[in-house]
């Protein structure tokens, strides 16, 4: 009962954070003049419940893995992938302001739900961030590589995160956000709403990527372990 009594109360209140964050984002305050943006920023309706359902995601799942002192990590990065998600979508950028101070929260309070916990766990969230974050700098240094500045930024910010759950969590989540963001990529073009050339934002497969592996991770290794 206590489980499902802060499963909701998380829901309810990551809910009304992310309703009031959707009504600053309709603002648009966000865009810079680069972004060259003058079609209207959309309708925020969507921000609440897809907040509240990523916070009700994490307090069934992280509390149940690893204990409740680092579920307030996951909540910050459910409000963050919404809003990341929105901008994305919106102008193609994930901000230094919003990715920069969210991460550094993210690393906080990470460290504080260390305390007291297996030294594996804060391994795993070093090596995920490292991993992470050099995977995706080879990949903004390619040519053709397909991921912005952003994208490097946020990414040592997912990989503490899955790295912290293990490491087959880190795996998963790397590993759908790259399908996530290629099936994206491929819808579009087939829907000619992009070229070959065009920018895709890819911060929201980064985002959906790692909610599936911290969500699915740890179960499908005690199946695959089991089977």
């Amino acid at each position: 009962m206590t489980t499902v009594l802060g499963v909701l109360a998380c829901a309810l209140v990551m809910g009304v954070v992310g309703h009031l964050t959707g009504r600053e984002l309709a603002t648009g305050g966000y865009r810079i003049p680069e972004d060259e943006a003058v079609h209207p920023t959309g309708a925020p309706w969507w921000t609440g419940p897809a907040t509240a359902a990523l916070a009700a995601l994490a307090a069934w799942v992280v509390p149940a893995t690893a204990g409740w002192a680092a579920l307030p990590a996951y909540l910050l990065f459910a409000w963050l992938t919404v809003a990341l998600v929105w901008i994305d979508l919106d102008v193609h950028r994930l901000p230094v302001g919003l990715v920069t101070p969210g991460g550094a929260a993210v690393a906080v309070l990470l460290v504080i739900a260390s305390v007291g916990a297996p030294a594996a766990r804060w391994q795993g969230a070093v090596l995920g961030a490292v991993v992470t974050g050099v995977y995706f700098l080879v990949l903004f240094l390619l040519p053709g590589g397909g991921v912005g500045g952003g994208d490097v930024r946020l990414a040592p910010v997912i990989g503490a995160l899955l790295g912290w759950l293990g490491r087959f969590e880190l795996f998963l989540g790397l590993a759908a956000g790259a399908l996530i963001g290629g099936l994206a990529a491929v819808a579009l073009l087939l829907a000619r709403r992009v070229g070959l050339k065009s920018h895709i934002a890819y911060g929201p497969a980064m985002c959906l990527g790692a909610w599936v592996g911290l969500v699915l991770g740890g179960r499908m290794l005690t199946w695959l372990v089991g089977g």
